[in-house]
């Protein structure tokens, strides 16, 4: 009975650190920012950036600021919508861009900056586990360690599922023509019957035509 019970317990932590893993891989469309600042305010007019670089991609430059002052000493939590998932496996590095409004104006100190991927909607989960922290010139970038490009590729397919079913099953093939920068290949789009279309979690869905209908 014992042995049972450490079997079942064992079994029940693996499957939280799957589900934990799988759900940090999974691409998201919501971030939230995280900036405390430092001894020094941003000046009204200043620019502040975040910069998101992925393999094979271009670089994501999502603005923190629109002109207003940030004090000394606070805290900033900014929200972020994308238009485009960003899937956090293909993320190399980010940074945070600074452009000061006034050449005079001294360096722009940053206490910690981080991005959550839960988007405060549960327990943090940090983009590359990274906090960044330190001093930014007039113009210039506060960036995390960029990460090697070999420990993106993939192992297995499950390294390139995206959680989605309708586009279709993606598999690891590094070699094959068409891979992504992971080695990732996308899958083939469910084809559904003429008058559906298919939907995440049910498959197609719609009323079909009928027979006469569709000869």
């Amino acid at each position: 009975m014992k042995l049972h019970l450490a079997s079942n317990r064992i079994g029940f932590a693996l499957l939280l650190m799957t589900l934990c893993s799988a759900g940090h891989a999974m691409p998201v469309k919501h971030l939230q920012v995280r900036i405390v600042t430092g001894s020094t305010d941003l000046s009204a007019g200043s620019y502040v950036e975040l910069r998101i670089y992925q393999a094979g991609k271009d670089v994501r430059r999502l603005p923190l600021t629109h002109g207003e002052n940030w004090p000394r000493d606070s805290t900033r939590i900014i929200p972020l919508n994308l238009s485009e998932a960003l899937d956090p496996r293909d993320v190399l590095r980010f940074s945070l861009y600074y452009r000061a409004a006034s050449v005079t104006a001294p360096p722009w100190q940053v206490i910690a900056a981080d991005i959550d991927l839960s988007a405060g909607r549960g327990p943090p989960e940090l983009l590359l586990d990274a906090t960044l922290s330190g001093e930014i010139d007039r113009q210039g970038e506060l960036a995390t360690l960029e990460r090697d490009v070999s420990t993106l590729i993939c192992a297995s397919d499950a390294d390139c599922d995206d959680h989605r079913s309708c586009n279709g099953r993606e598999r690891c093939a590094p070699r094959s023509a068409g891979a992504d920068a992971r080695g990732c290949l996308r899958g083939t789009p469910v084809a559904c019957p003429v008058n559906q279309v298919c939907s995440e979690g049910k498959g197609c869905v719609g009323a079909p035509l009928p027979a006469a209908a569709s000869k």
